[in-house]
């Protein structure tokens, strides 16, 4: 009796770990294109695999020679959908797409990964990663993939999902500089324009031209406001691009040329 109880534990035991890992029934990484060494491979794979395991949340990069289907968006949400990617009853998860003859690149989110990796989340990505897609270095742009991921993975653990708008130094300088020199140009037009308006007396030889007293009547006034404030709060951002794939579900996600 003690055997056969000894051998369902073990049983149940090995079913437990097989459930526990059945969700992650793919690699990693799948470079059908070849732009990763194989200790490149190796050591990328190590890195995206810990991190699947650590937040239990699929984090997956995937490049093809070409679109498998008619765009970039669709050949992410297929690759994701119809090839078993995603952690969990929710399938939550994030793949990293590149379409290397059309120079194409897409993240797909699903799940959870909607919320982690919504619309700011996302322009982060973009603007860490693609720089590198632009100059060929793919192994960096995959690392840097896997530091970006894991920090908005880490964010999102402790409750404070990333949504910090991502704007470039050239933006920023813009906003400033127009919040400081538009109202001094417009301040100086005005009062240039009322300055001139003042400049009216001129000599006058015939006093017959001049206005009676009580002869001028007023038919009607309006008030014309020169000013206002406008105050604007941010609204916090759950997905980027939510759209139904070609399976029926609802993916996230944002992409792009490099």
């Amino acid at each position: 009796m003690k055997r056969f109880v000894t051998i369902m534990i073990a049983l149940l035991c090995f079913v437990s770990a097989i459930t526990v890992y059945a969700d992650f029934i793919n690699p990693t990484i799948t470079d059908s294109v070849g732009y990763l060494t194989e200790e490149q491979n190796k050591e990328l794979s190590a890195r995206l695999d810990k991190i699947r395991k650590q937040y239990n949340f699929d984090i997956v990069f995937v490049s093809e020679d070409r679109l498998s289907a008619y765009d970039a968006q669709t050949s992410a949400d297929d690759i994701y959908d119809y090839n078993g990617y995603g952690y969990g009853e929710n399938y939550d998860g994030i793949l990293f797409y590149i379409a290397d003859a059309e120079r194409k690149y897409h993240f797909s989110t699903y799940g959870s990964g909607m919320t982690i990796f919504n619309e700011n989340g996302l322009a982060y990505l973009e603007k860490k990663i693609v720089p590198s897609l632009k100059e060929g270095d793919y192994y960096t742009a995959v690392k840097t993939y896997a530091d970006c991921a894991q920090e908005l993975l880490e964010m999102a653990a402790q409750g404070k999902p990333f949504n910090k708008r991502q704007h470039s130094t050239q933006y920023i300088l813009g906003v400033i500089a127009g919040a400081i020199l538009l109202p001094l140009l417009l301040a100086y037009f005005m009062m240039k324009k009322k300055l001139a308006k003042m400049k009216t007396a001129v000599k006058e030889d015939n006093a017959a031209n001049y206005m009676k007293p009580g002869s001028m009547t007023l038919d009607f006034s309006r008030d014309i406001f020169l000013y206002s404030t406008v105050t604007k709060t941010e609204k916090v951002k759950s997905n980027s691009g939510s759209h139904t794939s070609s399976s029926g579900r609802s993916h996230g996600g944002s992409g792009g040329s490099f």
